[in-house]
């Protein structure tokens, strides 16, 4: 079988996911989407190690990610309910029927 001189090895593509940083944001969206205490605190650190990681883009698009996902789940409820006020609104043109 022949090889070819030209072929160029292509550099590994870095997967967010599976870095260290990775597993502290995935923690940090957790303690700030929990909105207890310690949020603020972890809004912070979350900052910093967005701050100081060679890839900043691509995890703080996973810290939005996991966000997203996880205050949705803990307020899904509430979504709802606010999704049918608006299309109730919408429905009767401000005259809600009781």
């Amino acid at each position: 079988m022949a090889t070819h001189s030209s072929a160029i090895a292509r550099p590994e593509t870095l997967h967010v996911n599976d870095t260290e940083p990775s597993k502290k944001v995935e923690a940090l969206a957790e303690i700030i989407c929990a909105a207890g205490n310690e949020a603020a605190a972890a809004l912070f650190v979350l900052m910093g190690t967005l701050g100081s990681t060679p890839h900043p883009e691509a995890l703080a698009n996973t810290a939005k990610h996991l966000a997203f996902t996880r205050c949705g789940e803990l307020n899904v409820f509430g979504i709802v309910d606010a999704q049918i006020a608006i299309v109730e609104t919408e429905l009767f043109g401000g005259n809600v029927v009781a």
